[in-house]
């Protein structure tokens, strides 16, 4: 039984490889939506000039996209697969595994596999179609073969009547497009429908806003805050890393987030955010946020995402990098192109302390742990994570704020984190194999002496605290008490949902905590009378610390009571503000980092 499986393996082995050395194979996809309202997408893919020496032919679908580091089966939405070849003739197949399906070939030269998929997933920006438009992410839907996934592709798609694709893949026709390769290929989304595109140009080099969806969005301003965008981040790395690029956005009530691709972005966000100053900056956050990424992901990638592997989860350290430096930079960029101010952001880093100090899963998870893990918790977060769990995205953040004054502060204020990022960049192209943290390490040295490996390292891969007082120093800033603090603390959080107050997190060691309370408990009544999640907060100033309130709950179906004893709050939030007696070398820093401008 052991050498037959041996056999197998070995006789699937050098098919493989024989398909592999076959330069002349041609593939060819193809995807239609005849029927809108049904959620089914239509996919055909063609291999054509196939050696006769191959029996079989492997297809499989990834079982996660990049840039959301979780296994999400994405198999289970395939429905009617079907293999022909050349005549029309059924060829024999079957389930390797949940992801895989072999064809049996028998040497034919052509051989096409068709399939539905269904797509009903807009929030997870990953297939969605009905009656309006489409979104295809390539990975949620395109079927690939390991032996020719270097293999160049080109795709045809049949749109229902009156709509049209935008995607930031090269065009080869109407509705006909090519990639040099199957990571290329799925690393670049479509949106087919009715959207509306908007052409500019920065530095030469193509670029096109699409918007799907209504709202009160005026393209003019959007390309022009774009545009400045852009240009900050071209004048960082000193280059544009593409031929075009695409902005899609979704304009929907409950859209949100976004997700960064090698020659474009998918955006969302409700349809009326575009005239509050306050909704609208938070937009172009998230635009500086995925666009950055364009470098920093998509250029500069970790080792583990260089040349990935569809099937499986493929677990690295650096996220923390890789999101968090992202989170990092992209209010720096802002600043740089005058979308935001200074004062802006120090209030940013305040609420950026005041978190990092709050959460007691920075003392029991690293930064680089909670990347590594990312496919295990972070994306599957329960009750506990805040308490048990850093966060690599805000963590990140933190780390690279704080590299970023340490090497200013070393070297006089001639090197900063930027430099690591730009070193990186020159060391680590994406044709190349990644980068680890070993790598970030050593440039952080090189930018700012061997001293700071060591601070590196307790950074990343430890879980001291951080000393933000020291380090906020180096640009003679100081942490200021509010005025008037809360009097207590009861270590829960609650929110109203659907007409009903939940607890959404109880912090490890607080009142709430020691009192019984967990997230998820409905909150009823204080001290007997009915109240809500913004109701609590406001009744808090009733109390002293060492009071007691009684709260009563609904934990499933039981009606429970706890009471509480309230403390007075072992943190507040702080304002962040440059001291006064600050030194000329400190205001040297400060001025280099976060430039004064006016208010945009």
């Amino acid at each position: 039984m052991r050498q037959a499986v041996f056999c197998a393996s070995v006789c699937l082995i050098l098919t493989l490889f024989a398909m592999t050395a076959d330069s002349d194979v041609r593939i060819r996809y193809g995807l239609s939506m005849p029927r809108p309202a049904t959620h089914l997408l239509e996919v055909t893919v063609t291999f054509s000039g196939l050696p006769s020496s191959a029996r079989e032919l492997l297809l499989q679908l990834p079982v996660w996209r990049p840039g959301r580091y979780l296994v999400l089966d994405f198999a289970g939405g395939v429905t009617r697969f079907a293999a022909t070849s050349a005549a029309g003739e059924a060829l024999p197949w079957h389930k390797a595994d949940k992801s895989s399906w072999l064809i049996q070939t028998g040497g034919a030269p052509l051989v096409r596999a068709s399939y539905e998929v269904y797509a009903d997933e807009f929030d997870q920006r990953t297939r969605g179609l009905d009656d309006e438009h489409a979104f295809v992410n390539g990975a949620a839907v395109f079927m690939y073969s390991p032996a020719f996934r270097s293999h160049g592709v080109e795709l045809e798609v049949v749109p229902p009547v009156g709509w049209h694709v935008t995607t930031g893949m090269d065009s080869t026709g109407v509705n006909a497009f090519r990639a040099p390769d199957y990571d290329v290929f799925a690393d670049s989304p479509l949106e087919i429908g009715t959207q509306r595109d908007f052409a500019f140009e920065v530095a030469g080099v193509p670029h096109v806003l699409s918007i799907f969806g209504g709202g009160n969005w005026e393209p003019d301003t959007l390309i022009r805050d774009i545009r400045k965008i852009i240009e900050a981040d071209r004048g960082f790395w000193g280059n544009l890393p593409y031929r075009r690029y695409v902005f899609l956005l979704h304009c929907t009530p409950n859209a949100g987030g976004g997700t960064e691709h090698v020659n474009s972005t998918i955006m969302g966000t409700r349809p009326f955010v575009f005239r509050d100053p306050e909704s609208y900056r938070g937009f172009l956050g998230l635009v500086s946020h995925e666009y950055f990424h364009t470098w920093n992901v998509k250029q500069i990638r970790p080792a583990a995402l260089a040349h990935p592997d569809y099937q499986k989860e493929n677990y690295t350290g650096e996220l923390w990098l890789a999101e968090g430096g992202t989170s990092y930079f992209d209010g720096l960029i802002l600043l740089k192109a005058g979308l935001t101010t200074r004062e802006r952001i120090l209030e940013g880093i305040s609420r950026t302390v005041y978190e990092d100090r709050l959460r007691p899963g920075n003392a029991v998870q690293s930064v680089a742990q909670s990347g590594f893990d990312a496919w295990i918790k972070y994306w599957k977060g329960d009750r506990e994570s805040f308490n048990e769990e850093s966060d690599y995205y805000e963590k990140g953040a933190a780390v690279s704020m704080v590299l970023d004054l340490e090497i200013r502060h070393a070297t006089g204020n001639a090197r900063s984190f930027a430099d690591v990022m730009r070193d990186l960049y020159a060391r680590f192209p994406r044709s190349g194999p990644g980068y680890t943290n070993a790598d970030v390490r050593t440039a952080v040295a090189r930018a700012g002496g061997e001293a700071l490996g060591a601070v590196f390292d307790t950074l990343v891969s430890g879980t001291a605290p951080i000393a933000w007082e020291r380090v906020l120093g180096y640009a003679g800033l100081e942490l200021v008490p509010a005025p008037s603090p809360p009097a207590v603390w009861s270590g829960l959080e609650a929110a109203d949902a659907g007409g009903r107050a939940r607890i959404t997190r109880v912090i490890a060691g607080s009142p709430a905590f020691a009192a019984g309370l967990d997230a998820g408990d409905e909150i009823v009544a204080l001290d007997g009378f009915r109240i809500g999640a913004s109701g609590l907060q406001a009744r808090m100033k009733d109390f002293r610390p060492g009071e007691s309130l009684r709260l009563t709950v609904f934990r499933g179906e039981r009606l429970r009571e706890f009471t509480v004893r309230l403390e007075k709050p072992p943190l507040v939030l702080e304002s962040v503000k440059p001291r006064d007696g600050i030194t000329p070398e400190e205001q040297r820093v400060l001025d280099s980092w976060l430039p004064a401008t006016v208010s945009p």
